[in-house]
């Protein structure tokens, strides 16, 4: 069954209706003995197949009854894969990214692999967009087998060398030290105001945060994961039909069968719809897309105060790349549609950002469509 079919189901009932209907879902699927177990959430059924993309920090493990394995989304702690490429957290100086091979593992939809690809756009840094599969992740096993989570960033020398990065923040703060080296940390000393608590996201950003000595700028970087993407998830999953759109390139993707497509875009559509809800309500919001609006209006408020076009000065820092790279994971859905038209305060930024990262610098962009 197709993701706009799950939407179809759902029409029309309540949503303690289609609750119930997404745990009988999940209960009727033929992979027998095979758990599914949302990290910190909870939930528990057996799965027929799991898809994800765009969820940072959530971890969905599948256990079958003879072993344990970990089938996780964005984000993650990293851990070495011996007889891989070699794990770093910084480029190495003397590597040109202009006559290496760079490949990004990616979701298409995925918030944090858009912040990377955001960056590599702005430096013209030519790439390859390996599309990750969110079952079974064949595409990043021989790079890092240890790991099941995405942004990856390999390079591979033109000297035979091969590095891999991980964690979208570890990423971009990588590239902007390759191409601005020292000055790369400039753009912390202007003086712009740090985030600040607001009504609809209070639970995600507490006044109490306790950063302290931190820098408005690095703050801002950790408020777009703490805060925007959380708005994002909830946003782009709010409703079954708008969940089904965010899996829809599924179906077109060229490199995945008609089943892997299928199966992943169908279960994903109707999973994280739950999650959606289930992280609704711990984090106190009402209004999924008056949250999101009043999340933008804080950061352009911020970007406004600087009294430049960036929060990072005259070009983008590292927090501007994290938050237009989220923005960026909602192209052609609803919800990019709707806060383009009642957020016209984040416009000038954005459309400052679109105008410097210009066009996508990856050599097959395009073998994904979205929407």
């Amino acid at each position: 069954m197709a993701a706009p079919a799950a939407s179809r189901m759902m029409a029309g009932a309540t949503s303690a209706a289609r609750l119930r209907l997404v745990s009988t879902l999940l209960r009727k699927t033929p992979w027998r003995g095979h758990s599914l177990k949302l990290g910190n959430l909870g939930v528990g059924a057996p799965l027929a197949a799991c898809a994800a993309a765009g969820l940072g920090g959530l971890v969905l493990a599948v256990r079958p009854e003879a072993q344990s394995s970990r089938l996780a989304l964005c984000e993650a702690d990293p851990a070495a894969a011996p007889g891989r490429p070699t794990l770093v957290e910084a480029i190495p100086a003397d590597v040109k990214l202009a006559s290496s091979t760079v490949r990004l593992y990616q979701y298409e939809s995925c918030p944090f692999c858009r912040k990377v690809r955001s960056c590599l756009d702005y430096h013209k840094v030519p790439y390859e967009i390996v599309e990750v599969h969110p079952l079974n992740k064949n595409e990043t096993k021989e790079v890092a087998p240890d790991y099941k989570k995405v942004p990856i960033l390999r390079i591979d020398t033109a000297d035979g060398r091969q590095f891999q990065l991980r964690d979208s923040k570890t990423i971009v703060a990588a590239l902007l030290k390759t191409f601005r080296g020292a000055s790369s940390d400039a753009e912390d000393k202007r003086v712009v105001p740090a985030p600040s608590q607001c009504p609809s996201t209070a639970k995600m950003w507490p006044g109490d945060i306790g950063l302290d000595g931190v820098s408005p700028q690095a703050q801002w970087i950790q408020w777009t994961d703490a805060v925007l993407v959380k708005c994002v998830v909830l946003n782009v999953y709010r409703t079954m039909s708008e969940s089904a759109e965010t899996f829809r390139y599924l179906l077109t993707h060229p490199e995945f069968s008609w089943y892997a497509q299928r199966s992943a875009a169908f279960v994903g559509t109707v999973m994280m719809w739950g999650v959606a809800k289930v992280r609704r309500r711990q984090s106190g919001v009402e209004d999924e897309r008056g949250a999101l609006y009043e999340a933008l209006e804080c950061f352009a408020a911020a970007v406004r105060s600087g009294g430049a076009p960036f929060l990072g000065g005259s070009r983008p820092g590292a927090a501007d790349f994290n938050v237009y790279g989220v923005l960026r994971s909602t192209e052609s859905f609803q919800t990019e549609r709707d806060w383009l038209e009642n957020c016209q305060g984040i416009l000038p930024w954005y459309r400052a950002m679109e105008s410097a990262v210009g066009p996508s610098s990856a050599t097959n962009f395009g073998c994904v469509k979205r929407g």
